[in-house]
């Protein structure tokens, strides 16, 4: 991604964070979700929703991974922001939650692959999925959270950490989306033992029956077009139950379609995908 532009807006964003905002027309709460492998700080997180009292269902926006560690440390939920906020325009309460190792959340960097030389893919997206499903374990008991509709919705190592949850997911997991998941890509259209990432995602379409929409960009430059076929072929070939999204090209890394400059774009894909599984939800703007 490009990560300076991420930091700078992140940056401002949080500057204007206090523990719960209550304006007009959304609020936004920071949160801290408690799991125990996270330890004493739990899971760094931002729920944003419509601000009128009710309840709402939850959609769990999840991260991508920078390819320099060093950069962890800086990730803030207030970065999705933009994208949190278009699932509170449609009805939602959405959640952005920051994985172990990222931002300001507890416990040592669980998702991690391992060297390139020997990628673990399997393992890392497992990881990446026990935090996610933690936080829905926890958000799901919130009084203003309708647990019988709850959504998964990630991007890049967030996307596949959001495959690797439907294999195994929470009883009130109804649908996910997957915005150019992958892992492993360490320079400009060059990933790790491609053929393993393949065969993560057959192992976790062996398992996983949950709807699942995925959105690859023509021109995504961590997860090309034709590994991106190989992934959804690997997936449903297993019995994963996925649509297939090609965006036309965005900007000059389709990689990054899932921001606040796409939004244009992705939304539509969304509104589809909700609309086809009887999630679309009748908001009051």
């Amino acid at each position: 991604m490009n990560w300076a532009r991420f930091f700078f807006a992140a940056a401002l964003l949080a500057g204007l964070a206090g523990q719960t905002v209550a304006a007009e027309p959304y609020l936004k709460e920071e949160l801290r979700i408690p799991f125990a492998l996270a330890g004493p700080r739990g899971l760094q997180a931002l729920l944003v929703r419509p601000n009128r009292p009710g309840r709402y269902p939850l959609a769990l926006l999840a991260h991508g991974s920078p390819r320099s560690v060093e950069a962890h440390a800086s990730m803030t939920p207030w970065a999705m922001l933009p994208q949190a906020t278009e699932f509170a325009r449609r009805g939602w309460a959405a959640v952005v939650v920051m994985r172990r190792g990222y931002g300001d959340s507890g416990g040592d960097w669980a998702d991690s692959y391992g060297p390139c030389a020997n990628p673990n893919f399997v393992a890392a997206a497992t990881a990446g999925a026990a935090d996610l499903k933690a936080s829905i374990n926890f958000l799901i008991n919130r009084p203003d959270i309708d647990r019988s509709r709850v959504i998964s919705v990630g991007v890049s190592a967030g996307g596949f950490a959001t495959v690797a949850l439907t294999a195994d997911p929470p009883p009130e997991l109804v649908a996910a989306i997957s915005f150019a998941g992958g892992r492993g890509s360490i320079h400009s259209d060059e990933v790790c033992h491609g053929e393993r990432l393949v065969e993560a995602f057959r192992s976790f379409g062996k398992r996983s029956r949950i709807p699942m929409l995925w959105v690859y960009a023509e021109n995504d430059h961590f997860f090309g077009p034709a590994l991106a076929q190989q992934l959804k072929d690997a997936f449903a070939e297993g019995g994963g139950n996925v649509e297939f999204v090609t965006a036309p090209p965005f900007g000059r890394d389709g990689h990054y379609l899932f921001s606040m400059e796409g939004i244009p774009v992705w939304t539509g894909f969304v509104d589809k995908f909700l609309r086809q599984h009887d999630l679309k939800i009748n908001a009051a703007r």
